[in-house]
């Protein structure tokens, strides 16, 4: 067995015993999506959806592979209530075991917007646990 496959497997068994509930229907198959996702970025060590895509074992092409984390990330379904908040509970418990650095950074995102992105600093990537993006121009 591969270690991208390991990762994965790794990954999703997390997840299902994070998530508050035994997870069912398009919920399986969205958190299968998302550790498919997590373990492409673990085993990248990049977040850009091609480089992720390569990294993931399973026997879809990368191409198509891009196609389903784009869909995943555009699609307005995928709450952050339902996705995201339930693993925030235990990341404090993880992190805490260790010297925390919170980091604050603005930065210009695109089309004339800024954001303002607070993270956690851990094994040496900064987490971003909040942000705000706003129309402006950064100041120098």
């Amino acid at each position: 067995m591969s270690d991208s496959i390991r990762t994965y497997r790794a990954i999703r068994n997390a997840l299902n015993r994070l998530y508050p509930k035994e997870p069912q229907g398009n919920v399986v198959r969205r958190l299968n999506i998302l550790a498919a996702l997590i373990s492409g970025i673990v085993e990248s060590g990049r977040v850009n959806l091609p480089q992720i895509a390569d990294k993931v074992a399973d026997e879809n092409k990368p191409e198509s592979r891009i196609k389903q984390f784009y869909r995943w990330i555009a699609n307005e379904g995928i709450d952050a209530e339902l996705y995201f908040l339930p693993f925030v509970t235990p990341l404090p418990a993880v992190l805490a075991q260790t010297t925390l650095f919170l980091v604050m950074d603005g930065s210009v995102v695109g089309r004339g917007c800024i954001t303002l992105m607070a993270s956690v600093v851990y094994k040496g990537r900064a987490l971003p646990i909040a942000w705000i993006v706003v129309k402006g121009k950064k100041a120098i």
